[in-house]
């Protein structure tokens, strides 16, 4: 069973993922290329995306007001982010350390070639810092046909005067070409009621994908049902949340999000039931970002590693869905609307 549970994720982590466009070189070589200000606004669209992701899709009906009843199901959940055309380009102003091949292109737009006898000394000066630049072109998001680009704001050095140039840094382009929804699969087991609480747990298996590499979450979370403690039953149940998860992807991402919520639903029928359900939750996410950037200096190839924090736009939600529930087998679909929409769809064996 548990081998088959296994199969069974890893073949809907694929499913989901097949839609990704991967490009020639991982994620992590494009960053490579990549100062923290540039890799900041061109990772930023899926850093929401992974918050809203983590934070949907834990609810599907709420627990009876019981005491004590037999409740047990195994949940495959498929998760989509719905990613703006908005922030498929950026362009800040910010830091960039030059390579050596970048540097002699910037010399010898501006007329200067190697035989020169201020090349090296131009060259050297190139490289030995960060220069304040302009960066911009597709964020991870964007078209893989389009390619980051760097400004270079001209100076004068040493009595020389460089011109402007525009550096293609080739290879760093929409890593997700386009990509409409980023998916992302879980498998959630919720166990209960206990006074009308009910305990869930969220796990996906540390699954390798080509050019992004391994690919795990885990998570916890409570939903209490307060008309446990009411004489008197309520018209609705009425659940209060707590949920928490951790996804870690290859050794770039560590995504750590939070979600507290009220949820209202109220089961229609006896052995085959539909359920309605709607939610109202406050949400957290911050990902963590390392990867190591590559430049050169006069001296040589030099590398730094880059790691920064950052959060999730998403805070208020509004859940809206559905649950067709069948004697072991149920069917869920809700709609998240916040600031990063999100679709869920969720296959529960158990009762």
């Amino acid at each position: 069973m548990k081998n088959f549970l296994r199969k069974f994720v890893i073949s809907v982590s694929i499913l989901l993922l097949a839609v990704i466009n991967l490009n020639a070189q991982s994620l992590e070589e494009t960053l490579s290329h990549l100062s923290s200000d540039a890799a900041s606004a061109y990772v930023e669209p899926i850093i929401s995306a992974y918050g809203s992701n983590m934070n949907s899709g834990w609810v599907s009906g709420v627990p009876s007001a019981s005491l004590l009843g037999f409740h047990l199901q195994l949940r495959i959940i498929a998760v989509g982010s719905f990613l703006k055309d908005a922030n498929r380009t950026f362009s800040v102003d910010g830091a960039f350390r030059y390579t050596a091949v970048q540097a002699d292109e910037i010399l010898q737009a501006s007329g200067f070639a190697p035989s020169d006898p201020q090349y090296d000394n131009l060259k050297s000066e190139i490289l030995s810092r960060a220069w304040l630049v302009k960066i911009g072109g597709p964020t991870i998001t964007g078209s893989g046909s389009d390619n980051v680009y760097v400004e270079y704001p001209g100076t004068v050095i040493q009595g020389d005067t460089i011109g402007n140039f525009i550096t293609t840094l080739t290879g760093v382009n929409g890593f997700l070409d386009g990509l409409s929804i980023f998916p992302q699969p879980a498998l959630q087991l919720d166990v209960g009621n206990v006074a009308g609480t009910q305990l869930s747990f969220r796990y996906f298996p540390g699954v390798d994908v080509k050019d992004i590499g391994k690919i795990s979450l885990w998570g916890i979370g409570v939903l209490h049902n307060p008309g446990f403690w009411f004489k008197t039953p309520l018209p609705v149940n009425i659940g209060l949340g707590f949920f928490y998860q951790r996804l870690d992807v290859g050794n770039i991402f560590v995504n750590k999000s939070t979600q507290f919520g009220i949820y209202l639903s109220k089961p229609m029928g006896l052995i085959i039931t539909f359920e309605p359900y709607v939610g109202l939750t406050y949400e957290t996410s911050t990902t963590s970002v390392t990867y190591t950037y590559n430049f050169d200096t006069p001296v040589g190839p030099q590398s730094a590693a880059v790691a920064f924090d950052m959060d999730g736009v998403n805070t208020v939600g509004l859940t809206i869905g559905a649950s067709l529930n069948l004697p072991v087998v149920s069917l869920n679909v809700d709609y998240k609307i916040a600031n990063i929409k999100t679709l869920t769809v969720g296959l529960s064996l158990g009762m």
